[in-house]
């Protein structure tokens, strides 16, 4: 499916990788969006995150042409995390990430995530309209918006994510698909580190001179284009 994609990451302060990743992989009828967050808390997280990313996209292309539609696409992602959860147990016993990937179809759209990597639309006026619940302490209810839980100290604290030390239990939403509709794939410190002013100007730059978060700023602009 035709797109235009723009990955927009800059590295934090808290440690001297930058741990986030991105991946997108397309075939006739459908495209897999990814972007990770790698902890900066535990070893390995940002090498987890790009391998987890790397197996979904490779998993994806692997599939089956009778599998492409959403319903077969969710069960064969959810198998593919299930699958590669135990399979990286070994390799990243300590490592944890937050991911977040969005499927277009022709006529459907959906994200699997867990962690704190958020959803949003962009709308004609440049707003982000966030969609997805992120998963952390302050969040246990779902009832807060993303400016609230980015002003709550202990957002960090996930209830929801990829390791090797908690059971894997990804949520998986259906949006509605429309043409030219602008989606952005978002890490925390993206959402949750930045004003709105300093959002918008790093989209259109790909940077902030100052950045006011120690964490690693990274989002995934995807504007789907109509099959002409």
């Amino acid at each position: 499916m035709p797109a235009t994609v723009n990955w927009r990451t800059q590295a934090g302060r808290h440690t001297a990788d930058n741990r986030d990743a991105f991946a997108h992989a397309t075939r006739a009828d459908a495209s897999l969006y990814l972007i990770a967050d790698g902890s900066s808390s535990h070893p390995l997280s940002g090498e987890l995150a790009h391998t987890l990313l790397n197996d979904l996209a490779h998993g994806f292309g692997q599939l089956p042409t009778q599998a492409l539609n959403a319903e077969q696409l969710v069960s064969a992602l959810q198998l593919i995390i299930t699958t590669r959860h135990q399979t990286l147990r070994s390799d990243f016993p300590l490592a944890a990430c937050s991911y977040l990937l969005l499927c277009l179809l022709p006529n459907a759209a959906f994200s699997i995530h867990e962690g704190d990597c958020c959803l949003g639309v962009i709308d004609q006026d440049s707003e982000i309209n966030w969609l997805s619940a992120v998963h952390c302490a302050p969040n246990w209810q779902r009832d807060l918006t993303p400016a609230q839980i980015a002003r709550d100290s202990s957002r960090h604290r996930l209830t929801r994510c990829f390791s090797a030390r908690r059971p894997s239990n990804p949520e998986i939403n259906v949006w509605p698909a429309r043409p030219n509709q602008h989606w952005l794939l978002a890490s925390d410190g993206f959402w949750a580190g930045l004003c709105p002013r300093t959002q918008q100007l790093f989209l259109r730059d790909g940077h902030v001179p100052a950045p006011p978060t120690d964490d690693d700023i990274s989002c995934l602009s995807v504007i789907a284009h109509p099959i002409v």
